[in-house]
């Protein structure tokens, strides 16, 4: 079958586990054609054979900058490949989608930042596009919900182990993006205990401890463990949160307790107790529509392509995500 290819807008650079996933969704989002390319041949291969009747292989990436009626590249590859693909891609007037952290070096994005660029660019924040985050942060938002004191993000499994980066680089990045999302600030220090298990000088284990205001802040990550764990812990001056994505139901549970030390003016001078009062009340799992966070977020860059309407998670946004994963590497 001979494909058409003058009226293909869109091209996929980066074929291994999360361009497959990109190119599953295109497929979704009816994209009845579109170009992949990877340094590994096989894998276009491979991804051809999935999805037969959608993709044509480009086996010269710089065919996919020179080719005019590209208009849309979207950038699956390893952080430290991507700012001379990014450059590329500006200079010849595409629009791009970058897929998280986008960048290795906090440098970089500056030079990128202050470039002219007319086109779209958005970076690939996936949670920001989840409608269960999105849920969360209205109840961090609402203040009967009571004082935010503590947020926890574990982010851990069996790989994928990365050869390019630390695990707190890779994983953090996730969890940075919800934090600034649901605060609109990042912490200005981060204390970090991390351990290299499989090679020196490059973490598989990482626990990071920070502060923003009076919110004390935890986020541990794995790419060594043996089930997978995504959750997220909040706990304020009257209520508890328990996100659990690997729930296949009620991922999301309110606890209407929190622990509080009693005035010792309460009692008399014959009585003394320490110990925290436990208030309990009525635990609830509200009704939250399951959503595919993916899809609505390349759904989101082709809409802002269109409009021409800055996307949520623009350069701005990633540009702050570096600049504080700097502060751990």
């Amino acid at each position: 079958m001979i494909k058409k290819t003058k009226k293909i807008d869109t091209a996929l650079i980066g074929c291994g586990y999360w361009g497959t996933n990109i190119a599953r969704t295109l497929v979704n989002l009816k994209k009845k054609s579109f170009f992949v390319f990877d340094e590994n041949h096989s894998n276009s291969k491979i991804l051809e054979s999935r999805f037969p009747k959608n993709i044509i292989i480009e086996k010269k990436i710089n065919n996919i900058f020179k080719n005019e009626n590209i208009k849309n590249i979207i950038l699956a590859t390893p952080p430290i490949k991507n700012f001379a693909l990014i450059k590329k891609a500006i200079k010849c007037k595409k629009n791009l989608f970058v897929e998280k952290p986008g960048l290795k070096n906090f440098s970089d994005i500056n030079k990128i930042s202050t470039t002219k660029n007319s086109k779209t660019l958005m970076f690939g924040y996936i949670y920001i596009y989840n409608n269960y985050i999105n849920y969360i942060k209205k109840f961090i938002e609402n203040k009967k919900n009571g004082k935010i004191l503590y947020i926890k993000f574990q982010r851990q499994n069996l790989g994928p182990i990365r050869n390019d980066v630390s695990v707190s680089y890779d994983l953090s990045s996730h969890d940075l993006s919800i934090l600034f999302y649901f605060l609109n600030k990042l912490p200005k220090k981060i204390k970090e205990n991390s351990y290299p298990i499989l090679k020196k000088n490059l973490p598989d284990i990482s626990n990071l401890s920070s502060r923003i205001k009076n919110i004390y802040i935890d986020i541990n990550n794995s790419w060594l463990n043996p089930d997978k764990v995504r959750r997220i812990t909040i706990i304020t001056s009257t209520k508890m949160l328990l996100f659990d994505e690997m729930k296949d139901k009620e991922k999301i549970k309110i606890y209407n307790k929190y622990a509080k030390y009693p005035k010792m003016s309460y009692f008399d001078s014959k009585f003394f107790n320490t110990k925290a009062k436990i208030y309990h009340g009525k635990n609830y799992s509200p009704v939250v529509k399951s959503n595919d966070p993916l899809k609505d977020e390349l759904r989101h860059f082709f809409k802002c392509v269109k409009t021409k309407k800055n996307p949520i998670t623009d350069i701005n946004f990633a540009k702050k995500i570096l600049k504080t994963l700097k502060k751990i590497n």
